[in-house]
């Protein structure tokens, strides 16, 4: 009784392997007369055969599952190009279906035999067809980009930048074409319109950065988000990279300066200006940034005004250095009040004072000069108007108060 069991068990298992592999021989038959019904069938007939343990594990199965998907796909594609409606979401799903059954039948069509034998059978038509199709993704990405589906242009743009990494596509060096880098960069663009996908932005930014692509913005980029996200190591040790690399980029640098100036570690912010200004000595705005520093945060007047003076030199349009160097002589005239308020000796007294009025004299030239360079630089005209009121020149304080309200101050 126990044999007979066994033998109906076996029977039912080969009839099941016999109807799977049936299966699949009308699932490739639908594929030469497509129709709806034709590729509904073939899809149900195909996906019976991909989960059953006969067929399951057989390239030939994945190979028509793949050309039954991309099929599904080439449909719409057909009614876009005759000005009908296809629908997109079909476009995408089965597009990817497609490429994903092509490589698990790549997979499985390098397994040995029961011979220990390898004997692919699909290798060139299968790298053949994913080669192709996967650059279809390019422009689904796009369709879905512009439907504001930002989710979805990812994952297609994604798919893409994933092929090359395939076993069956690695011999073919896909991954140097700098299309697969610029998917990258687009899906930057898209990720950083979903907040929830900041994550996949930063990921991509990386990978960009690394592979050289647009390095220079992706250190800029990168420090951004970090700093958003309250990441002091990271957007300190991107800053500190990037200026290797770039050491002219002003914006690396300057955020960079920022960064420690409001960590009050000025020194270390002056070192950075030092080791750029020896690497570019006609660069105007460091030896201005560093005279600002030097005004600023160590009070050292004499060479503040070396800096700005030098500044003012290489480039006279520099706002910053003629602002500066009229606020060196301005804090100067200030101190030197501040003293003289505690003179009791009036003729001392009165000397002081007028060595302050020509301390404020002096910075009028430079004040007015930033003035004109940049007519919207408030903090600018509220030294100027300050100046003008110190040396009661009420018609030019008036002017000067007139353009700050202007500005809505």
């Amino acid at each position: 009784m126990r044999k007979i069991v066994i033998l109906v068990a076996m029977l039912v298992v080969a009839l099941s392997g016999f109807a799977q592999k049936k299966n699949v021989s009308r699932a490739e038959n639908a594929l030469y007369d497509p129709t709806e019904s034709s590729l509904k069938s073939a899809q149900a007939d195909i996906e019976a055969a991909m989960k059953d343990p006969s067929t399951s594990n057989s390239a030939k199965t994945y190979y028509i599952a793949g050309q039954v998907y991309y099929k599904f796909y080439e449909e719409e594609e057909k009614k876009r190009i005759s000005g009908k409606t296809a629908n997109q979401d079909v476009k995408d799903e089965y597009l990817v279906k497609a490429i994903d059954a092509f490589a698990k039948a790549a997979q499985l069509d390098e397994l040995p035999d029961e011979k220990g034998k390898v004997n692919p059978k699909y290798t060139k038509e299968l790298r053949r067809n994913i080669e192709t199709y996967h650059k279809y993704l390019i422009n689904e990405g796009y369709n879905n980009y512009q439907r504001d589906n930002f989710e979805k242009a990812i994952e297609l743009w994604g798919k893409f930048v994933e092929v090359p990494s395939f076993p069956i596509m690695k011999s073919l060096g896909l991954e140097k074409d700098s299309t697969y880098n610029e998917m990258k960069f687009y899906s930057v663009d898209a990720a950083n319109r979903v907040p929830k996908l900041k994550p996949v932005a930063i990921r991509y930014m990386e990978e960009l950065k690394q592979a050289g692509y647009k390095e220079q913005s992706m250190y800029q980029w990168l420090y951004e988000e970090y700093k958003i996200a309250e990441d002091t190591v990271k957007f300190l040790a991107t800053l500190q990279e990037g200026l290797k690399k770039f050491p002219t980029d002003m914006f690396l640098m300057g955020n960079l300066i920022n960064y420690y100036i409001y960590s009050n570690k000025i020194d270390e912010a002056i070192g950075y200006l030092n080791d750029a200004i020896k690497r570019e000595p006609q660069n105007s705005q460091y030896h201005a940034v560093r005279g600002n520093l030097l005004l600023n945060n160590k009070k050292d007047y004499d060479k503040a005004i070396t800096d700005f003076s030098k500044a003012a030199e290489l480039d006279p349009s520099n706002s910053l250095a003629q602002a500066g160097l009229g606020l060196v002589y301005v804090t100067r005239a200030e101190e030197i009040n501040d003293k003289a308020s505690s003179i009791r000796d009036n003729k001392k007294y009165e000397e002081e004072r007028q060595r302050a009025k020509t301390e404020f004299e002096k910075s009028i030239p430079y004040l007015e000069k930033a003035r004109e360079l940049k007519p919207d630089d408030v903090d600018n005209l509220r030294v100027l108007r300050a100046v003008y009121l110190r040396l009661s020149r009420g018609g030019d304080y008036d002017k000067i108060d007139a353009e700050i309200k202007a500005l809505g101050f």
